[in-house]
């Protein structure tokens, strides 16, 4: 049966009169799970290899800087090292610059996280803090 037969044929199952239905021009392959026929699209991103002048776009920076308050000096650190990092293994990717983006996110909250937890006091200081009772006076002068 011919691609022009079986879209024939499922126009016809959709509930299209004969005469409604033109014959399907475009290259199309059938779906491996519905069996309904889509049109192939080879269109898009190349996967390449991390380009050796990546940079960050500038519409990066600015999400980077406006939507996540992330300093351009952090960032500056994470290109060296998603630059070293991506080289070494050799991966390619679609989409450089996303990626880039998600690891700056990822480190930033990390390193938010990491510095957040040694500021934080123990569980024996906070439970011995009697700092609250300072210049504390019970009603009858005690």
């Amino acid at each position: 049966m011919t691609d022009e037969n079986k879209h024939y044929i499922r126009r016809r199952n959709a509930g299209a009169l004969p005469w409604e239905i033109e014959p399907d021009t475009r290259k199309q392959e059938e779906h491996p799970v519905f069996g309904q026929a889509q049109p192939v699209i080879r269109e898009g991103a190349r996967v390449q290899p991390l380009p050796e002048d990546f940079a960050p776009s500038r519409e990066i920076l600015e999400f980077l800087q406006a939507h996540q308050g992330i300093p351009l000096e952090f960032i500056a650190t994470q290109l060296v090292d998603f630059k070293l990092y991506w080289h070494e293994t050799g991966e390619a990717r679609k989409a450089w610059q996303n990626k880039f983006k998600s690891h700056v996110i990822y480190q930033w909250k990390r390193n938010q996280s990491e510095t957040g937890q040694r500021s934080h006091r123990s569980t024996a200081e906070k439970l011995t803090d009697r700092s609250w009772d300072e210049g504390f006076q019970f009603e009858d002068g005690e």
